[in-house]
């Protein structure tokens, strides 16, 4: 998955469905999602906070950014992190990230 947004926009939400390494959705009861995103060449760490669990039986979720997570330009790389009822994590996706490439805005 990868997105184009402009630095400062706070509307467009990320939302994606989990799916597991079998191929279908991962079902979200009881589970607590995080969003991670970090700078693609260095790493370093700019989100990393709670992801709406949008429908838990079908493994949808959503993120929406605040102001202050949207100011740095280029390509960004993110993944969702579950941590399950049992206390086990995954990361979506399982195979690469998603990768947002924020834009400059014209102000």
């Amino acid at each position: 998955m990868a997105l184009t947004m402009k630095r400062g926009d706070t509307r467009t939400a990320i939302k994606a469905t989990l799916i597991s390494p079998k191929g279908t959705p991962v079902k979200l009861n009881n589970a607590s999602v995080k969003f991670k995103m970090a700078t693609y060449r260095k790493g370093l760490l700019l989100v990393n906070r709670e992801a709406d669990i949008l429908v838990a039986d079908d493994g949808i979720v959503c993120f929406v950014f605040e102001p202050e997570e949207v100011t740095a330009l280029g390509t960004m790389k993110a993944e969702f992190e579950v941590t399950y009822e049992d206390g086990s994590v995954e990361t979506f996706p399982n195979q690469g990230y998603i990768l947002i490439n924020f834009e400059s805005d014209l102000a």
